[in-house]
């Protein structure tokens, strides 16, 4: 028999779903106990004990295999107003944008950090962005590249 807490996280349900199911009867054999608790029959599931423990403990060694020699935790950072800089806009442009999860970052001791390996994606997809070459183009002597445009968000 499985407890009702075993169920919950076997199935990844909350306590509130998993009652609901028992009250409704969806696992058949099920019971409540003198005290209140209810137990599940094994055979309502696909897996055994056994088989999820077995399963654990394999997903476990893929994790620390895939996660060997390599230090998660260390993870290079550029301070935020290096990408205010970088887009001519103001530090508290670049942490509006943190906030609203526009842009990855994260606040130390006062101080907003970009993960760096992502400033470096935006600044090369920004750079392969051929549009201003492209109204160059297509302006010829007209164009301008004073001109400050705004765009409303």
């Amino acid at each position: 028999m499985y407890s009702f807490t075993e169920v919950c996280k076997k199935l990844g349900l909350d306590r509130q779903t998993v009652q609901n199911m028992c009250e409704k009867g969806m696992f058949q054999d099920a019971y409540q106990t003198e005290e209140g608790v209810w137990l599940i029959p094994e055979f309502n599931f696909t897996t055994t004990r056994k088989q999820d423990k077995k399963a654990e403990e394999i997903l476990r060694h893929i994790d620390r295999k895939n996660h060997a020699g390599r230090d998660e935790t260390v993870i290079p950072y550029i301070p935020a107003k290096v990408v205010a800089e970088y887009y001519e806009v103001t530090l508290e442009k670049v942490i509006s944008w943190i906030k609203q999860g526009y842009l990855s970052g994260k606040q130390v001791e006062g101080e907003y950090l970009v993960p760096k390996e992502e400033f470096d994606y935006l600044k090369s997809k920004r750079d392969k962005d051929a549009t201003e070459d492209e109204i160059k183009k297509l302006l010829g002597s007209d164009y301008n590249d004073d001109w400050e445009v705004e765009i409303e968000e």
